[in-house]
């Protein structure tokens, strides 16, 4: 009963982090998400401990969505960038500042 209440509630943060992890304008500092990751793995060993299944699950889903914003969405916008079109053989430099 108490693992899928856990489970449920878990599952509603999912659209939430895709948001933030698919978004290339996010930005999260490293310090914070690496505490997060931190404090999920904390959590996952302590509902396995409990004899939980699905909600571990979950979290182990969710902690990969934080690996990936840890990997990935450290920068903050506007950080300038080289793109190479190929097609062309030019290299472009830009600024993916916000407007």
């Amino acid at each position: 009963m108490w693992d899928l209440l856990i489970t449920g509630g878990n599952i509603v943060i999912i659209p939430a982090m895709l948001g933030t992890a698919l978004d290339k304008r996010s930005y999260i500092p490293r310090l914070t998400s690496g505490i997060s990751l931190v404090g999920l793995t904390t959590v996952i060993v302590g509902l396995l401990g409990a004899g939980l299944v699905f909600s571990p699950i979950i979290l182990i889903l969710i902690e990969a969505l934080w690996v990936f914003i840890f990997l990935f969405r450290h920068e903050p916008p506007g950080v300038e960038t080289t793109t190479v079109i190929p097609e062309i053989g030019v290299a472009v430099h830009t600024d993916e500042t916000p407007v």
